[in-house]
């Protein structure tokens, strides 16, 4: 059996080319996902975007020959040894293989990893940068702060769905999504900063409402 190692990378940098070889018509769900690249990949903005070509094509020329079938999708999660499928799901031991088998399907998950958190935190920043124009007389850094801590995300995994691959981010009730950009950020930080003026105007209010009653407390006791 053929393994994918060094050969999927060209001055350490995924090649899709290299991918491609290992990836034969004939295996399950390949043939289906090369008929419709072209017409995905031309989309902007309108589809989501392969996170790794080069990762896709691999998973499409080795999952038929460990008989993995896709669909489902397969959601693949980092761990401190190695990938796994998510909790359940009764692939874990055939996609164990493959991974221990194909190192390189490692470093391409690890690079899809890398790079749609690294897109993530640019998004965030780009984010932040335009909806602080116009606000350069207030002070931000709490707020910003506690926006950054609350942006974080908790849990990421790789899907693949015989068609692409993807980078998903848990959210706060447990639910995936695709990793947020720059529209997301910015519809949180609008509802955020919302939620903070709300707040600080109602801790203003109260602290305005004790002041008389703690005067006349005090003037009825003799202070």
């Amino acid at each position: 059996m053929d393994s994918i190692n060094n050969q999927f990378f060209i001055n350490n940098t995924a090649s899709p080319t290299s991918a491609k070889a290992y990836a034969k018509n004939d295996d399950i769900g390949f043939a289906q996902m090369m008929a419709t690249r072209g017409s995905v990949d031309g989309l902007s903005g309108a589809a989501k975007a392969d996170v790794s070509p080069a990762l896709t094509m691999a998973l499409g020329g080795l999952i038929g020959r460990y008989g993995i079938n896709v669909p489902p999708k397969l959601r693949i999660l980092p761990t401190k040894k190695k990938y796994v499928l998510e909790e359940g799901d009764d692939r874990s031991g055939k996609f164990d293989m493959l991974i221990t088998d194909n190192p390189g399907v490692s470093e391409l998950l690890t690079q899809a990893h890398t790079k749609a958190l690294t897109d993530r935190e640019a998004a965030m920043e780009s984010a932040i940068d335009t909806f602080m124009r116009g606000k350069g007389g207030y002070d931000m850094r709490g707020f910003l702060t506690e926006f950054k801590e609350e942006q974080k995300p908790r849990a990421v995994s790789v899907v693949y769905d015989g068609l692409g691959s993807y980078v998903e981010e848990q959210d706060a009730r447990g639910a995936w999504r695709l990793v947020k950009g720059e529209s997301d950020f910015m519809d949180d930080l609008m509802k955020a900063y919302t939620r903070y003026n709300l707040t600080n105007a109602a801790v203003e209010y109260n602290k305005g409402k004790s002041l008389p009653t703690l005067n006349r407390e005090q003037v009825s006791q003799g202070g």
